[in-house]
C-alpha cells in the first residue's frame, strides 16, 4: 500500500512541476546541451593542463 501512495504522490508531483516550470529544455537548449545552457559551462575547456 505504500508504495501505490508514494507512486501516485510522485505523479502528482511530476505533474504540477511539468505544468508550473516545465520539464523539458527546448530544442536549442537541447542542442547546445546541458552544459552550456543550464550550468553555463562549456563542455571542452578552452586550456586543458598539459601533465
Amino acid at each position: 500500500m505504500g508504495v501505490g501512495i508514494a507512486l501516485i504522490g510522485g505523479f502528482v508531483v511530476y505533474g504540477v512541476l511539468k505544468a508550473v516550470l516545465g520539464i523539458r529544455m527546448s530544442q536549442e537548449e537541447e542542442y547546445e546541451g546541458a552544459d552550456l545552457s543550464v550550468h553555463r559551462i562549456s563542455s571542452t575547456p578552452d586550456r586543458e593542463p598539459n601533465w
